[in-house]
């Protein structure tokens, strides 16, 4: 006979979120992952027989629906990056960058103060539509770690997942990618990596006082709820 203990351990394994799913969404999205395992699989096969092509990778961005996913689960590269490397695009002057990704070829003249990042549904038009946007990232993938301006905005964790190893299917740029999803979160999570440290150091540096934590006369003062903030609030010293 259970006891009350054991029972209610036995609600908590059956009751936890932490397990919940749902059939139906769990079976749908393993049939878009096999999807994506399978065109990476004719993908690498194509490369092996024909050599690495970017006709090969132009094509699977125009063909298939779920082209550009497949690029970027192979490379390691996240959609959020990618539109925010769109827009750096957009936005920079570069001429190299520009040339690489055809920039003229797909965008039209912009004011720089006002743009705004395109959506996923914007980028999959585009790339079902125009050809020269097509080009112009599979291009970024095979060359864009050559380009100085890429080399000096993006972060060395990011610019090593644009690398022309990845697209060949070779083993060590394989498992690079596998470290770099694992990692992911606690790169992000670093403190050493947060601006809030980089901060902290220069005025250390240059011997400014400052406070960061608790903004104490904010809720003392104006009685709101009692709040920590994410940036430090710093003063010149007497």
């Amino acid at each position: 006979m259970q006891t009350e203990h054991t029972q209610k351990f036995q609600t908590v394994i059956e009751k936890n979120t932490f397990y919940f799913y749902n059939p139906a969404f769990q079976e749908k999205y393993e049939s878009y992952i096999n999807s994506l395992n399978e065109t990476l699989l004719v993908l690498k096969n194509q490369v092996e027989t024909q050599g690495l092509k970017k006709e090969i990778f132009e094509n699977l961005l125009a063909e298939k629906e779920n082209g550009l996913r497949a690029l970027l689960a192979l490379t390691g590269f996240a959609n959020e990056s990618l539109k925010r490397l769109v827009t750096v695009v957009r936005v920079s002057e570069n001429k190299e960058l520009s040339k690489l990704l055809l920039k003229r070829k797909w965008t039209e003249n912009e004011d720089v103060a006002n743009i705004k990042e395109w959506g996923d549904n914007k980028i999959s038009n585009l790339i079902k539509n125009n050809e020269y946007f097509r080009k112009g990232i599979v291009n970024l993938f095979f060359e864009g770690s050559t380009t100085p301006f890429l080399a000096q905005t993006l972060p060395l964790f990011e610019l090593k997942k644009i690398s022309i190893s990845k697209l060949n299917f070779e083993i060590p740029a394989m498992i690079d990618s596998l470290v770099r999803y694992k990692e992911k979160g606690s790169y992000s999570g670093k403190g050493d990596n947060n601006l809030e440290f980089y901060i902290t150091e220069i005025l250390k540096t240059v011997n400014i006082d400052f406070e960061k934590g608790d903004l104490t006369e904010l809720f003392e003062n104006e009685q709101v709820e009692k709040r920590t903030m994410d940036f430090i609030n710093y003063k010149l010293a007497a």
